[in-house]
């Protein structure tokens, strides 16, 4: 996911309500996606945390095979990560996703009473991460 801002044009409060329900679907289908990868990621994280017991025990030494994390400072590179730094990267991803979800049911429930008017009006959205975060009303 990347941040960008984009404005968008809608004729009515009920075409806007309508992108809004578009995007909590689409959201709503990525969380699936990344819940599944969280879950293969963590059943790794067992198998992974298992055998390095298993090593321990037959060796007596403490073999620790940890993926090397790169700061870049504008981005985070992972070379080979464990199933642990996979999970907490999904897990980071999957909460932004469960915000972005509730904020846009937020804004949907608000503009509700808006789409019941038949006034003509143009409505700019501006976005802000896929959300809007302005609705500006032109009559």
């Amino acid at each position: 996911m990347f941040v960008a801002s984009v404005v968008r044009e809608y004729s009515s409060f009920t075409e806007l309500i309508d992108a809004i329900d578009r995007s909590i679907n689409i959201l709503k289908q990525q969380l699936t996606d990344f819940l599944k990868r969280l879950e293969d990621a963590r059943a790794r994280t067992e198998r992974e945390r298992k055998l390095k017991e298993l090593i321990k025990r037959l060796t007596g030494e403490e073999d620790v095979v940890i993926g090397k994390l790169v700061d870049l400072k504008e981005i985070k590179l992972f070379i080979n990560p464990d199933a642990e730094q996979e999970s907490k990267l999904l897990e980071e991803v999957i909460d932004k996703i469960n915000k972005n979800i509730q904020t846009l049911q937020n804004i949907k429930r608000a503009l509700e009473p808006f789409a019941k008017t038949d006034i003509e009006i143009r409505i700019f959205a501006i976005y802000r991460d896929g959300v809007p975060e302005a609705i500006i009303i032109r009559l």
